[in-house]
């Protein structure tokens, strides 16, 4: 019995002792959330409060929470609001000017239609191009009947301005005074718009019965771009 005591103890001495519990080591997890100390501090104190002193600050801090939630979504809704108080000004406005067409649609239309009468009778005055080999022979009658004589008469190149041509054409005629206004009057008269411009007027013979005039300028007359398609 005594051997088996021996052995025994030698088997527990034999034995390591367990190391007391002591911290443990912290690993680099528990290094990052570590607060700040004076944070670790004040929320020390607080934890000695008393139940009712925490519940306070608690209460404190919901509100302060749900006050700066309040203000932001407040701000967010401002400025929206905001915006939509401007794309409804914008709105009002385009409504007015729609409004304002509408009151005066009758009047505008109205309008359009005289301005197209008026553009009709315009294009009417305005020869095509094959009336316009007849307006030359009228401004040729013209001269005839206003007793003048016309020595030259030279057509120059067309000048296109959109839907009608500048039709220039060099004239050189010799009269008496009354017969040349009387021949500048039968054209003013031609169913065609005729122009006289850039009239150069000297005297060709001065005598007790008369005064012979020799008058050279270019008439310009208009045609019609469009063809024979004309309203």
């Amino acid at each position: 019995m005594n051997r088996k005591r021996m052995k025994t103890t030698r088997r527990r001495a034999r034995r390591r002792p367990r190391s007391a519990p002591g911290p443990r080591s912290r690993g680099r997890g528990d290094d990052d959330m570590e607060l700040n100390p004076a944070v670790q501090k004040q929320l020390d104190q607080i934890a000695k409060l008393p139940a009712a002193a925490r519940a306070g600050i608690a209460g404190a801090l919901v509100v302060l929470i749900a006050v700066g939630y309040y203000l932001m979504m407040w701000q967010g809704a401002n400025q929206q609001l905001t915006q939509m108080r401007a794309q409804e000004l914008e709105l009002q406005r385009k409504l007015s000017e729609v409004r304002s067409i509408a009151a005066n649609i009758n009047e505008f239309e109205a309008e359009i239609d005289n301005l197209e009468l008026k553009l009709q009778k315009v294009v009417r005055q305005l020869p095509n191009k094959k009336e316009i080999e007849v307006l030359l022979t009228d401004i040729s009658n013209a001269g005839k009947m206003a007793g003048v004589e016309i020595k030259s008469f030279s057509r120059r190149a067309e000048i296109i301005h959109g839907f009608y041509a500048e039709v220039p054409i060099d004239l050189t005629l010799t009269g008496n005074y009354h017969n040349i206004a009387r021949f500048f009057d039968l054209l003013a008269g031609l169913p065609r718009i005729v122009n006289m411009g850039s009239v150069n007027v000297t005297v060709a013979k001065d005598s007790m019965e008369e005064t012979i005039l020799n008058v050279k300028g270019t008439a310009t007359t208009f045609r019609f771009v469009g063809g024979d398609k004309r309203a």
